[in-house]
């Protein structure tokens, strides 16, 4: 009896510790998945507003340029990239994040924009157009 509850619970053991095949295919789906070039900016805009922007921009040409705000309510809001004539504009219809250099713009639908800046100080300059 008692070998065999010993046999039982190092056979338990030596199942828990086993690698399973979820982890052998994550692992297949993460190295054949597209690759793209990532940088995190942190805003802090007025009315105590503060954005986490993550862009991504990929290495082949036929997807497009995306960005990602991840800290604006409870999900993550995705913009493509949208055609500007200077600096960089991403929208998806109701949200816009436009900007040039240190200083952006984030509209949410017709509210008024919120502006803002790269890092933990807003800096006031104009508008960015």
């Amino acid at each position: 009896m008692k070998k065999r509850l010993l046999v039982i619970i190092v056979s338990g053991f030596l199942f828990s510790c086993a690698e399973t095949s979820s982890s052998i295919s994550t692992n297949k789906i993460a190295i054949n998945a597209p690759q793209t070039n990532t940088e995190n900016v942190k805003y802090t805009c007025n009315r105590d507003t503060l954005l986490s922007v993550t862009f991504s921009t990929p290495n082949s040409g036929n997807d497009k340029k995306i960005a990602i705000i991840n800290s604006f309510g409870n999900q993550a809001i995705i913009l493509p990239n949208k055609v500007a004539a200077s600096g960089f504009l991403y929208s998806n219809g109701k949200y816009s994040l436009r900007g040039k250099g240190k200083q952006a713009t984030w509209t949410i639908g017709r509210m008024a924009p919120f502006r803002c800046s790269v890092g933990d100080e807003l800096i006031y300059q104009e508008d960015v157009k």
